[in-house]
């Protein structure tokens, strides 16, 4: 079974991990910084916002990759350009799948009027089942980085629904092992310094580190839950 500790200590000691993680927490610290300074007015720092969701989706994407791969590192590589070709990539391969499911999702929901607690429970089953089909169709991306291989639809159709359980596991565990580290250091934190730029850059610091995490859980529920052994065998 995918194992949350697992991932926090390998994305922990990957070779240059603290270059790496510190260099991507630079545009979501300045992101971190604008949304303050604009008193929470998102369009004020739009573009940055982009450019840094951006970077995360090509970091994430490429860590992923490289556990699915085992490769020798664990984080993604430094190059720009090859975190920017993977997130564009990434986007061709994922977006339609992202806005089919969503719009599904969203249109199933609203025909759900039973009653205020049962509706809650079937929307967020729905939404589950939603973010499980985007998940192996990320997943299916990941494995080569090829785009049509996101589009192998009997793949999808077949592992999309096997994702749910793993990924409300996956939601418990890394809400649990953050409370201790991020949450209290936070805090800590927070106590000695107070709200500024130590506690900004420490933010900053650990959403990048947690993006790792997620790549490398992804990685893992790569093994445990995506049969892609034919495709594997072309490489």
């Amino acid at each position: 079974m995918a194992s949350i500790i697992d991932s926090f200590r390998e994305t922990f000691t990957d070779h240059l991990a603290f270059l790496k993680i510190f260099v991507f927490s630079i545009p979501v610290y300045f992101s971190y910084q604008g949304y303050l300074q604009s008193n929470g007015d998102l369009t004020k720092i739009s573009n940055l916002l982009y450019v840094t969701l951006f970077l995360l989706f090509g970091f994430l994407i490429q860590t992923t990759n490289n556990v699915i791969n085992e490769r020798d590192m664990v984080l993604s590589t430094l190059n720009p350009l090859k975190v920017a070709l993977s997130a564009l990539k990434g986007i061709i391969a994922i977006g339609p799948c992202v806005a089919v499911s969503c719009f599904a999702a969203n249109y199933l929901c609203s025909l759900i009027k039973v009653n205020p607690g049962f509706d809650v429970i079937l929307d967020i089953l729905i939404w589950f089942v939603a973010a499980s089909v985007i998940t192996t169709c990320f997943l299916m991306f990941t494995t080569r980085e090829n785009i049509l291989d996101s589009y192998n639809l009997k793949i999808l159709f077949q592992k999309g629904g096997d994702l749910i359980v793993s990924l409300i596991v996956f939601i418990i565990q890394i809400v649990v092992i953050n409370i201790p580290t991020t949450v209290f250091i936070s805090y800590a934190l927070l106590i000695l310094f107070g709200f500024g730029n130590i506690f900004n850059v420490f933010v900053s610091l650990a959403f990048v580190f947690n993006v790792g995490v997620i790549g490398h859980y992804f990685g893992q529920l790569h093994y445990e839950n995506i049969s892609y052994n034919k495709l594997d065998k072309k490489e």
